[in-house]
């Protein structure tokens, strides 16, 4: 499927509920990086869990989201990160697949994963696995949920980050329109920190 095309599912799947354009002034300014201040107060709104105001401090609403819980660790991987799941199994895995619009119809979509692994040492260890690009990763399973077959997450904006046991993934990529690079890593920055379900 293409990116246009899954931007159709991803509005008919909320309902139509699209933020209209206000004009193409905006574009440029949603669509590409915004203030350190901003992406402060995204970040600190974030792990406190309300995602909703992380993703207004970013010019964003969420207009798409879901949440599987227990997914099975080599199940949901590929490449050396599968392998590794084979020989040290995940205590728990959870997945948050959001998409996300700018007031001129941006389109993002975003992967969160939270990995409880039995260690530090072993989260350590799978942290340093998905850091490395072409290693493998954690399969999100939201373009299945979306049925959009020929949208895949590039890991080229991407952001990890361990606390104890618990190895935190985020991806983003656009579906529609043009947001920065930078934008993009931004928002997966923001979704980095979110709490675990």
């Amino acid at each position: 499927m293409t990116a246009a095309a899954l931007a159709t599912v991803v509005a008919a799947a909320s309902g139509g509920d699209t933020v209209a354009s206000v004009g193409a002034g905006l574009d440029a300014a949603t669509s590409k990086s915004v203030s350190d201040a901003n992406t402060a107060n995204s970040k600190k709104a974030a792990r406190n869990g309300d995602r909703a105001e992380a993703w207004r401090r970013l010019a964003l609403k969420e207009v798409r989201n879901k949440l599987k819980k227990e997914l099975r660790c080599a199940v949901q991987s590929f490449g050396q990160v599968q392998q590794y799941f084979l020989r040290h199994p995940c205590q728990k895995l959870d997945q948050l697949l959001f998409v996300v619009q700018d007031t001129n119809g941006n389109t993002i979509a975003g992967s969160v994963t939270w990995v409880k692994m039995p260690s530090a040492e072993s989260a350590a260890q799978l942290r340093g696995l998905e850091d490395t690009y072409g290693s493998g990763d954690v399969t999100p399973f939201g373009t299945e949920v979306l049925e959009a077959g020929g949208f895949r997450f590039t890991g080229k904006h991407y952001r990890s980050r361990q606390d104890g046991k618990l190895v935190v993934i985020a991806e983003t990529d656009p579906v529609k329109g043009s947001p920065s690079d930078e934008f993009l890593k931004q928002v997966a920055d923001v979704a980095d920190v979110l709490p675990p379900p």
